[in-house]
């Protein structure tokens, strides 16, 4: 009896053991799992600052411009990782949707403080840092998360902030980040210099394809903004030009309220047109510029007759819809609080979703089917788009295929003209 109690207590500790080996087994192959995501992972421009060149301003008075996405991988806020370095911060700047990122778009946004900082708005009345706002800065650091299209305002904020340093002889660091659109697709005309604005700052494609860091450099070496400017781009490490977002290993924060979805930056160069010629968008709605529709639309048209090249990519699925107002997205979404027959677009492949072509091919269609209804109802069409082709199309003035082989041409050019600044 003695001997038997003996063994069923060894077998109970052989078991311990082997489950306490098992558990820390577990434990190690997390940590290695966590250590090879981490190895990964994109290491963004700002992690690389503050890990390696913050001391080059220390001692200095920096101003920061920042908003909501300036977050290190860990979740901290660059402002507070830097003055917890003991660097001092001596003013803030921050962009449309405010520094918070919760304002709707074209939104007036007020000065205020973050932790006693003074953060002055960049999307007020003043658009650009003035001279008395920058007035004692040694130093500028920009650090935004972009979408990758022209008309998005955060490149027309950094390019201003830009020209303001040149005039103060004040360095700049941008911290580089990716771009969600991927650095090998390029859409759209170049930019008519005269249409130049806050929603078009330079002449580069609605689609660009680059890193702000790179588009800051191509502004200065295209002279679009003053050659002497003292740019410093501190550059991510692991970022491939074939990434899109799913590949950084990042989480997403939604560089503004209507672009919740790293998807939401495929469709918005394109699907962003749509209001312009009196189409719901997806505003107002949970999936802005990733659905789109009309009191008048027949949606099961539309999908028969877009062209097979247009819709690579994405899956396209018959809907209806209200667009409501959504307090800090919209307030008067186009077609509020009506019913609505549209389409959903729902992104499957994104290296072959290309969302120009695809909302030119759907103003095809619907100039084909609905040719009453297509009618441009804003006049900074011509600005959003870059110039007048697209309008002289919808106006029976130029052929689609010439449309094409405009852009065409554009295209092909800028993909040349960027060369010389491409980082990666």
């Amino acid at each position: 009896m003695l001997n038997l109690q003996i063994s069923k207590s060894r077998h109970k500790k052989k078991i311990s053991i082997a489950l306490f080996c098992v558990v820390l087994l577990l434990c190690l192959l997390l940590v290695i799992m966590d250590q090879t995501k981490r190895e990964k992972r994109v290491r963004l421009g700002n992690e690389i600052f503050v890990s390696q060149y913050f001391s080059e301003v220390r001692d200095k008075r920096v101003g920061l411009v920042v908003n909501h996405t300036s977050l290190l991988p860990e979740g901290m806020h660059l402002v507070d990782s830097l003055t917890e370095k003991g660097i001092t911060v001596a003013s803030l700047f921050t962009t449309e949707h405010g520094f918070l990122g919760d304002k709707e778009a074209g939104q007036n946004i007020r000065d205020s403080q973050y932790k006693g900082i003074r953060i002055y708005s960049l999307h007020g009345d003043i658009k650009r840092p003035t001279s008395q706002q920058i007035k004692g800065l040694d130093v500028l650091i920009y650090d935004i998360q972009d979408v990758g299209a022209r008309f998005y305002t955060y490149i027309a904020t950094m390019k201003y902030i830009l020209e303001s340093a040149s005039l103060e002889n004040i360095p700049v660091y941008i911290l580089d980040r990716p771009n969600p659109t991927g650095g090998l697709i390029i859409e759209g005309p170049l930019l008519d210099r005269e249409l130049e604005s806050f929603t078009g700052p330079c002449p580069v494609p609605i689609r660009y394809g680059m890193t702000c860091g790179e588009l800051a450099l191509m502004m200065r070496g295209e002279n679009w903004i003053p050659k002497h400017t003292d740019i410093r781009v501190v550059k991510m490490k692991g970022w491939r030009r074939k990434y899109f977002w799913k590949d950084t290993g990042l989480n997403w924060i939604p560089p503004s309220p209507n672009i919740p979805l790293p998807k939401t930056t495929l469709a918005f160069p394109g699907t962003s047109l749509l209001g312009g010629i009196g189409l719901n968008h997806g505003i107002g709605t949970q999936n802005p510029f990733l659905q789109f529709g009309a009191p008048w639309l027949d949606p099961q048209t539309i999908i028969q007759n877009m062209g097979e090249k247009s819709v690579q990519g994405v899956i396209l699925s018959q809907i209806t819809y209200t667009p409501r107002s959504l307090p800090g997205k919209t307030a008067y979404p186009p077609y509020k609080d009506r019913l609505c027959r549209g389409i959903l677009i729902s992104v499957q492949e994104e290296s072959a979703f290309r969302s120009l072509e695809f909302t030119l091919d759907l103003i095809r269609t619907l100039k084909n089917h609905f040719p009453d209804n297509v009618k441009i109802i804003t006049d900074k069409f011509d600005s959003l788009f870059g110039n007048d082709w697209l309008r002289h199309y919808i106006e029976d003035k130029i052929s689609y295929e010439e449309l094409k082989e405009l852009l065409k041409k554009d295209e092909d050019a800028f993909r040349q003209q960027r060369k010389p600044y491409l980082l990666y």
